[in-house]
C-alpha cells in the first residue's frame, strides 16, 4: 500500500526496526508476547505510523489476514484509539484506489486484499458496514465498466465475512439486496471472469443463486 495517508509522527530508526523485526516474526502462538513488546515501545502519539504499518502487510499478506485481525483488537486494548486509525485509513486507501481514473491490475489485488480485511474488522465482529456497495457497483457499470473486474472481487471478499458473523448472514436485508444487485450482474455481463466470481460468491456463501430473485437495478443505467 502506498504511504499516502502518512503519519505526521514518525518514529526513530530504532522503533521502525523493532517494529518491522517484531511483525515479520509474528506467529499465533507469539502473539499475545509480540503485542506486549510491542506496546512497550512504541508510544501512543505513534499509534497511527503503527495502524499504516500493519496496512501495508494487510494489503499484501492476505494469509495473514486473521492474525493481523487479532493483532488490532490486542493492540486496541492498550491504546483505545488505535481500532478507529485502522480503520479510518483503510478505508481512506480503498476510497483512494476506487477514485483511480483506471484500476491496473496492482491496484485491484490490493484492493482485493483491504476489502477482505475490512470485511474481517467489520462484517466478521457483527459491526455493519456503512458502504452503499450497490451504489458502487452501479457508478462502475454505467461509468467505468472495466472496473467490475476488480470491483466485484473486493465486494465477494467483503461478503465472505458473513460466515464469521453471527447477525450478518446473507439473509440479511442489507447483504441479500447487494447478491441480488450482484446476481443481476452475472447475468447482464459477458465477462466470463465476473461471472465466475460471482459464481465463486455464492458458493462460498452456500447460497443457491437460482432461488435468489435478481435485481432490475444496473439495467436502468442503460
Amino acid at each position: 500500500m502506498e504511504s499516502r495517508l502518512g503519519a505526521k509522527c514518525i518514529p526513530s530508526d530504532r522503533i521502525s526496526k523493532k517494529i518491522c523485526f517484531i511483525m515479520n516474526n509474528i506467529t499465533e502462538t507469539n502473539l499475545k508476547r509480540q503485542v506486549d513488546e510491542v506496546t512497550s515501545i512504541v508510544p501512543h502519539h505513534l499509534t497511527r505510523w503503527l495502524a499504516e504499518s500493519l496496512l501495508r502487510r494487510v494489503a499484501s499478506e492476505p494469509n495473514l489476514h486473521e492474525l493481523y485481525a487479532e493483532f488490532v483488537t490486542l493492540i486496541a486494548a492498550h491504546y483505545s484509539n488505535f481500532e478507529t486509525f485502522t480503520l479510518e485509513l483503510l478505508t481512506k486507501e480503498i476510497d483512494r484506489i476506487l477514485k483511480l481514473p483506471v484500476i491496473d491490475p496492482f491496484h485491484g489485488k490490493t484492493l482485493k486484499h483491504l476489502g477482505a480485511f475490512l470485511g474481517r474488522l467489520t462484517i466478521a465482529r457483527d459491526i455493519p458496514l456503512c458502504v452503499d456497495i450497490k451504489s458502487l457497483i452501479y457508478t462502475a457499470f454505467k461509468n467505468k465498466p472495466d472496473s467490475l473486474d476488480y470491483i466485484i472481487p473486493f465486494i465477494s471478499q467483503i461478503l465472505k465475512n458473513t460466515k464469521y458473523s453471527y447477525s450478518i448472514k446473507p439473509s440479511d436485508p442489507w447483504v441479500k439486496e447487494i447478491l441480488q444487485v450482484v446476481k443481476e450482474l452475472h447475468h447482464i455481463t459477458t465477462k466470463l471472469p465476473i461471472q465466475f466470481e460471482v459464481e465463486l460468491l455464492f458458493t462460498s456463501l452456500e447460497c443457491n443463486m437460482n432461488e435468489l430473485n435478481s435485481a432490475f437495478y444496473l439495467r436502468r443505467a442503460k
